[in-house]
């Protein structure tokens, strides 16, 4: 029967085997240093708090894989980056949805340039009786023409200044 003890001395004492084992044992320990590296880099791009990834990477040094696993539990699920990212285009689509135009009566979206909202009939914009360009209600002077308003000018004039002409005639006294 052959002496096992003779081999595995023999094995040990070969100068290839004991490379190979240096080798993964400088390389278990450089995956080691970048697991702590990897631990504390990923801590400061998802947290503002100055401590916090060193404290992760203290707990990776001292629980090692295990602590890498709780780190990864508990650490938070998007980067600073990604935060921001997201809350810009959370401020983007609120800003679009501003923009909107909605009717100030039933709230349903209608065009720019409607005269009135085609479901509940909310006079929307009016006709200047000077230039015949719609304008918003609440303006005194067209935008357009720089014709000042009174109330009378508010009149329907959809026929144009024969119609307006019939408009003034109604509210001047008789």
């Amino acid at each position: 029967m052959p002496d096992v003890g003779a081999i595995w001395t023999q094995i040990v004492s070969n100068p290839l085997v004991q490379f190979s084992v240096r080798f993964v044992v400088v390389y278990i320990f450089f995956l080691y240093l970048a697991m702590v590296f990897w631990t504390v880099r990923d801590a400061q791009h998802r947290s503002e708090n100055v401590v916090m990834p060193y404290l992760a990477g203290l707990m990776v040094v001292a629980l090692n894989l295990l602590g890498l696993f709780l780190y990864l539990i508990v650490r938070p699920r998007e980067t600073l980056a990604e935060a921001y990212e997201r809350q810009l285009a959370e401020e983007s689509l609120l800003a679009e949805a501003e923009q909107r135009v909605v009717c100030p009566t039933c709230r349903e979206r209608v065009q720019e340039d409607y005269v009135l909202c085609p479901t509940c009939r909310t006079k929307l914009k009016r006709v200047c009786p000077s230039c015949a360009k719609l304008i918003r209600p609440e303006w005194s002077i067209c935008p357009y023409c720089a014709k000042d308003f009174d109330e009378r000018d508010w009149t329907v004039h959809a026929g144009g200044k024969a119609t307006a002409a019939k408009a003034a005639d109604k509210t001047a006294p008789m």
